[in-house]
């Protein structure tokens, strides 16, 4: 079960891309960013969702079984707490296979933002500068000015494309949060006795 109701709004994703230096718009997608270990995981909560599928026809064919050899209250009352929680394991069972493709999903979208990311442009104006000055080249020189807005262009356009990367990731991680939640466990028995 989740700690917050149904009802919850998903937040909105508030981070402010721009104020943003385009390394640490890269770090962000990719330090820390599995995709495999992400699909790994989803793989496990779909081969949970299996389990807990063929758990329920064990508990079917437990019940049925039941019918012929134990009769009355007892036997009934037998088959009803086994018709609970086949009934919990199904609802639990969907639920783990909605998260499995959700958790898969998200690591598709990990895996295409960490591939899209472009690399930071390196766009250093004193280091141009002295570089120009260094190399006693009066037509680098007389050019270094176009030059420079031609590397800050280049520079703020890869930038401008990391942001849009990351915002597309957001976006898409956002569409892909799994719908619905775990059922309560069911009160199988009575209690101690």
């Amino acid at each position: 079960m989740t700690d917050t109701p149904a009802e919850s709004p998903v937040p909105e994703p508030t981070a402010r891309y721009e104020a943003f230096s385009h390394a640490a718009l890269a770090a962000q997608a990719v330090n820390g960013n599995d995709p495999a270990a992400a699909g790994e995981s989803g793989t496990r909560w779909a081969g949970l969702s299996q389990r807990l599928e063929d758990s329920i026809g064990g508990l079917v064919a437990l019940s049925a079984g039941s019918e012929e050899t134990w009769q009355g209250d007892a036997g009934d009352a037998m088959r009803k707490v086994l018709g609970t929680a086949s009934g919990w394991l199904a609802e639990t069972s969907v639920v783990s296979a909605k998260v499995g493709e959700a958790v898969q999903g998200q690591a598709e979208v990990a895996a295409r933002a960490r591939a899209d990311m472009p690399a930071p442009v390196d766009f250093d104006p004193a280091a141009m500068i002295r570089s120009a000055a260094a190399s006693g080249d009066l037509v680098r020189l007389a050019g270094l000015s176009s030059a420079m807005d031609e590397r800050r262009a280049e520079a703020e356009a890869a930038r401008q494309k990391a942001i849009d990367v990351l915002r597309t990731r957001d976006t898409a991680l956002r569409g892909l949060l799994p719908e619905g939640e775990f059922p309560a466990v069911p009160p199988l028995g009575a209690g101690p006795a």
